[in-house]
């Protein structure tokens, strides 16, 4: 009698009625097995994994409404999406910007000061005065007394021999922020997702709903980022230094994407017309916006000075 390995049900087939699993053979055992199975994943264009980023990139708001309908055989979870994007995003070489905020983006200009490098340009009188973020009034006096307890410690220990600087302390910051920023990045799924239960309350939707699609929209933002990033560093290695594309054109170029993706997923995930979708893609982003300048930098700034 043929039993199944897996829950030891009668097998009357090459798959198991009961659980599904194939029915086992000494050849699975095989690396050729296993090696067979690695290939067709990689190349199965209409493998689930296939199919999922299709969608997620160029079929804006079709996972979330698929997800809304319980159709969600054919697609991978929006768990799965996210955490796989974040993997990418937290090993990828990016520094600063919205998610990755650096030490100079997160102090007073003051501070900015104190920390320039030997080799830097002294700042502007406006950058020597800005007030940084929000947070930065009451942070501000935390790094003060870390270097200033630092300093006097280590001159203590060295007798005089050598100090500890606001520049010191700026490396030992950005040494820990990248990592800090990127595994904090879901913080803003909860609060954006305050924000769509708000718009579309009429829609009774649950809470986990908004951020499946919340899910769905920062995967999308973190692997445009990561292919646009690439890209200009491969035409960067290629092309003369004088054809370079500046920054700034890039950041355009990436605002665009994020608000045309926002207005055509929110159309179709939640079934609206075009300028309901563009009024909620404009509040959804606000709100996004919102967390970040003033949840998501105080806490990856405490975190990050916790750390360091």
């Amino acid at each position: 009698m043929d039993i199944c390995v897996n829950c030891g049900a009668q097998l009357t087939g090459p798959f198991c009625a009961n659980c599904g699993q194939k029915r086992f053979v000494e050849s699975d055992r095989k690396l050729g097995h296993l090696l067979h199975h690695l290939l067709e994943s990689a190349t199965d264009l209409d493998s689930r994994a296939w199919r999922t980023l299709r969608a997620l990139l160029f079929q804006p708001g079709l996972l979330s409404r698929e997800y809304f309908e319980g159709r969600r055989a054919r697609w991978l979870s929006p768990v799965s999406i996210f955490f796989t994007a974040s993997v990418l995003y937290f090993v990828a070489q990016l520094h600063g910007g919205d998610f990755t905020p650096t030490f100079n983006q997160q102090v007073t200009g003051h501070i900015r000061q104190l920390a320039l490098g030997p080799d830097e340009k002294p700042l502007t009188p406006q950058q020597a005065e800005s007030t940084g973020q929000l947070h930065s009034s009451i942070t501000s006096p935390w790094v003060e007394q870390r270097v200033r307890e630092r300093d006097a410690k280590l001159r203590a220990a060295t007798h005089g021999a050598s100090g500890y600087s606001y520049h010191d302390y700026r490396l030992a910051y950005e040494a820990k922020s990248d990592d800090v920023s990127k595994a904090l990045i879901m913080l803003h799924l909860p609060f954006a997702a305050v924000v769509l239960t708000l718009l579309f309350y009429r829609q009774r939707r649950y809470f986990a709903e908004h951020v499946v699609f919340l899910m769905h929209y920062m995967a999308f933002i973190i692997i445009v980022l990561q292919l646009l990033v690439q890209a200009d560093a491969l035409y960067r290695h290629l092309a003369p230094a004088a054809w370079a594309i500046p920054d700034s054109v890039l950041d355009w170029v990436m605002r665009v994407l994020l608000v045309t993706y926002a207005i055509l997923s929110l159309r179709r995930a939640y079934a609206i017309g075009w300028i309901a979708a563009v009024g909620a893609a404009a509040v959804m982003l606000a709100g996004l916006m919102f967390v970040n300048l003033y949840i998501y930098r105080a806490i990856q700034f405490a975190v990050t000075f916790a750390l360091t």
